[in-house]
């Protein structure tokens, strides 16, 4: 048994006991909290299809760069991408019921929500109402009740002394000890208690027949107020459902014509996947299909020649090549170039070395036969006037130009005939000649061992360097016209040790 408010004790958990009312009462109080859970539901739900529907886009953009870059293609790529565009399509509708769920769903129940319950400081107007019309209705009947629980109280309390006054009689009427006044008093004290019990029990029915004659205007009271709150509840219930239908409404995609649309073009689109078309895709763009340019004979070409002569001038001289800088026509500009009145023009059989006279001289006065360099010289082309840039020569300059190649001849005679005279004494020196040194003898080229020979002498015991030939004058040179034999163009060479270019008057820039 519970107690209630008033102190009575109730006998069970019925709706009639004093102060059950309060659970209705609490249920229409409960319905304002309700409305507040269902708008977090439907907030939530809205919140999770916006994250959704990014998650979607998200995932169909990073697969869509995959199919950009990837291995896929042709119809089954196009599979993949209606995959993704399905995703797309489906996002954009939970991204529409998300908006919807909140719109029409959310915005209805708050309205809804602010036009039933009215919040004073402390209470809803509501329930407050409810409360105090349930009490008014109670309020007599539970009075009632109270007579009823204090009389019953009473009746029993009065039964459990007379019940103990009769004991104590039956007790002294078998003892002997006990006189007779004794006796007479718990004889008194019994009817007494016995007259109380009967008082008690009268009390006692009339307050239990009283309180029955309030049951029917008690329940009907009291279902007034009932009916009142099972309305409000009512109420309540049906714009429930009719919020739930809202949201079933919201999220049931199947009857979106749209929805189907979408699976419907999926499903073509997988089906118009077609291995021949991709295969043949494939052969036609990287397969045996291909345009090829087979090899064909290809006649010699000059300009292939100068593309790759073009490309060995990228030699260094760091990497151990020549460097081809220019081309100088002179006339007899080294003692390796020959004239008509020099020596004759050596054998294709072997090569041309070419030596300037003063890198000779300087071999002779250094070292022996290990500082020897030989570079080929250019085969003799015939001159061709139209290469000179400067027209006709002065005649003050030919002549100058003519006195000293002159000079620049007998030079060449004299040292030739000593030459000759020193190497016939010490032949049996040079039997290891090469063919090659011979061959540049022959045309009054020589290293530093025969320059060393021709004056009798060795490295360490010679006097004097052998004589330098004249320099040019200062003024620019210009190429001389042919006469006779053509002269020979002369190499202009870098990176070459021990050999460098002949002594020329350089060209205007």
């Amino acid at each position: 048994m519970s107690v209630n408010e008033d102190g009575i004790q109730s006998g069970s958990d019925s709706f009639w006991e004093v102060g059950k009312y309060m659970r209705t009462v609490k249920r229409a109080e409960n319905g304002f909290d309700l409305c507040n859970h269902m708008k977090k539901l439907i907030s939530e739900r809205a919140e999770i299809e916006k994250k959704y529907s990014g998650m979607l886009s998200e995932w169909a953009k990073k697969w869509n760069g995959f199919l950009d870059k990837g291995a896929e293609y042709g119809t089954t790529q196009g599979a993949w991408r209606g995959v993704l565009t399905e995703a797309d399509h489906v996002a954009d509708l939970h991204t529409e019921m998300a908006e919807r769920l909140m719109l029409e769903v959310h915005a209805t129940i708050k309205v809804w929500q602010k036009e039933n319950y009215h919040k004073s400081m402390m209470h809803f107007k509501e329930t407050k109402d409810f409360e105090e019309n349930f009490r008014k209705a109670q309020k007599p009947w539970a009075k009632r009740l109270t007579k009823v629980v204090a009389a019953k109280k009473d009746y029993h309390a009065a039964c459990r002394t007379e019940k103990s006054t009769a004991n104590q009689e039956n007790n002294a009427r078998g003892d002997t000890t006990v006189s007779q006044d004794q006796l007479k008093k718990l004889q008194d004290k019994l009817r007494k208690c016995q007259t109380e019990v009967e008082g008690t029990r009268e009390k006692y029915n009339a307050a239990v027949n009283d309180l029955n004659g309030y049951n029917a205007k008690y329940i009907e009271d009291m279902s007034e107020v009932y009916s009142r709150c099972q309305e409000f509840e009512q109420k309540r219930i049906e714009f429930f459902k009719k919020t739930l239908f809202q949201l079933h409404a919201c999220l049931d995609l199947s009857v979106e014509s749209r929805f189907s649309q979408i699976y419907t073009s999926l499903h073509a689109t997988i089906g118009n996947m077609d291995y021949n078309k991709d295969l043949k895709w494939w052969s036609a763009n990287y397969g045996v299909d291909m345009p090829m340019h087979w090899p064909t004979f290809e006649e010699y070409s000059p300009e292939l020649q100068s593309i790759s002569r073009r490309g060995k001038a990228n030699l260094t001289a760091g990497e151990g090549g020549i460097m081809i800088t220019s081309i100088k026509h002179s006339r007899d500009g080294s003692y390796g170039s020959y004239t008509n009145e020099g020596s004759l023009e050596p054998p294709p059989s072997q090569p041309q070395m070419s030596y300037n006279s003063q890198n000779s001289y300087g071999a002779a006065s250094s070292g022996g036969p290990a500082d020897r360099e030989e570079t080929p010289q250019m085969e003799k082309k015939e001159y061709d006037s139209s290469l000179n840039p400067f027209g006709d020569d002065d005649d003050e300059e030919e002549d100058e130009y003519e006195e000293y190649d002159h000079r620049e001849e007998e030079d060449h005679k004299d040292h030739n005939e000593n030459q000759t005279n020193c190497s016939r004494v010490s032949s049996h020196q040079h039997q290891d000649t090469s063919c090659s040194d011979k061959v540049l003898e022959s045309r009054g080229v020589f290293t530093s061992t025969d320059s060393l020979s021709s004056a009798g002498q060795t490295p360490s015991n010679r006097s004097s360097p052998m004589p330098k030939p004249r320099s040019k004058p200062s003024k620019p040179s210009k190429p001389a016209k042919p006469s006779g034999l053509p002269a020979s163009p002369a190499l202009s060479l870098s990176g070459s040790a021990g050999v460098s270019p002949p002594s020329q008057p350089s060209e205007p820039k």
